[in-house]
């Protein structure tokens, strides 16, 4: 007779279950379950289109290129990425001009706090570049009016069209 399923796990400290996300643990009769994220979960769509960005940086022939939170063979750590208190996500060289470039995904681009961060970081950048997704150029546009920075601040997206990535 074939143990059931009470009697299989009656002596058993606990089981796990892998997901695609990390391992959860269940232990002491289901009472204490935990959840350990394997570490390239990380990866969020703010990282995602960080990389994007980076790559298309990299087909326009930019190769001096530091990038806050991210480890990339290649990264010119000589080029800080610290502006008056914050750190920008990105600076790169571009004809002998630092170019500092920080990104506002589709949730961050009409937050309160996303305008003040702008508005701060341009009185600290030379040549600051808001990188948003394609649909939200023109809203950042307006925010950039509404601040009164649209002068200082330029925009682009991490999105790449078809023809562009032929």
């Amino acid at each position: 007779m074939s143990p059931t399923f009470h009697r299989g796990f009656r002596h058993a400290k606990g089981y796990q279950v892998s997901t695609p996300y990390g391992l959860i643990s269940i232990a002491h009769d289901g009472r204490e379950i935990t959840f350990r994220l394997w570490d390239d979960v990380r990866e969020s769509i703010h990282t995602k289109a960080l990389f994007s960005y980076f790559q298309q940086l990299h087909r326009r022939g930019i190769t001096r290129v530091n990038v806050d939170h991210m480890q990339l063979p290649g990264l010119d750590h000589s080029l800080p990425l610290r502006r008056g208190k914050a750190v920008v996500d990105m600076v790169y060289m571009h004809k002998g001009q630092l170019k500092e470039v920080e990104l506002k995904t589709h949730r961050e681009v009409g937050l309160d706090i996303t305008a003040r961060q702008i508005e701060e970081l341009s009185r600290h950048c030379q040549n600051l570049t808001i990188v948003v997704p394609r649909r939200d150029m023109e809203d950042m546009k307006t925010i950039l009016t509404i601040i009164g920075v649209q002068e200082a601040v330029q925009i682009d997206t991490f999105e790449i069209t078809d023809e562009e990535a032929e």
